[in-house]
C-alpha cells in the first residue's frame, strides 16, 4: 500500500475516533471493584506462596532400553516393522525356494556375463538351498 492509501483510511477511521472520545469512559460500581481486587490479592498471595515452596527435584530420567534406542536408531516403529517383513521374506525364500528362481538367475547370468556364462558359473549356485548350508562343513 501506498502512504497516501494509509492516510485516506485513517482519515475515515477518525470519526470514529473522535465520537470514542467525546463519551465519557464508563464507570465501574464500587462493589464490582471491590471483588476484582479481593480476587486479584488472592491470586497475588497464592502465587508467592507457590514461589516460596521448595521446588521438589525432578526424578532422573531413566535410559531408554536396548530396543527403544535400536529402534529410534533405524527410524522408529515402521521402519523396524519393514525391517522385520523383509527379514523373514528372506528367511522363507531361503528354507524354500520357489522354482522359478533358478531359472530367472541364470537368464540374469547370461545376461550380464554372456553366453559363456553357463560354463563359468556351472557350480555356483546363487541362491543356494538350506540344505546345501547345512550339509557342507
Amino acid at each position: 500500500m501506498v502512504m497516501a492509501e494509509n492516510s485516506k483510511d485513517v482519515d475515515g477511521l477518525e470519526a470514529f475516533f473522535a465520537a470514542g472520545r467525546a463519551q465519557a469512559p464508563a464507570t465501574v460500581p464500587d462493589a464490582l471493584m471491590a471483588r476484582i481486587l479481593a480476587d486479584a490479592t488472592g491470586v497475588q498471595a497464592a502465587t508467592t506462596q507457590a514461589a516460596a515452596r521448595p521446588v521438589a527435584r525432578p526424578a532422573t530420567a531413566r535410559r531408554p532400553g536396548l530396543w527403544r534406542r535400536l529402534s529410534e536408531t533405524l527410524g522408529g516403529r515402521g521402519a523396524l516393522a519393514g525391517l522385520l517383513s523383509a527379514t523373514l521374506a528372506g528367511l522363507w525364500l531361503g528354507f524354500s525356494p520357489p522354482d522359478q528362481i533358478a531359472p530367472l538367475t541364470r537368464t540374469v547370468s547370461q545376461t550380464v556375463l554372456g553366453d559363456n556364462a553357463a560354463t563359468m558359473l556351472d557350480g555356483l549356485d546363487l541362491i543356494p538351498a538350506i540344505d546345501t548350508v547345512l550339509t557342507q562343513g
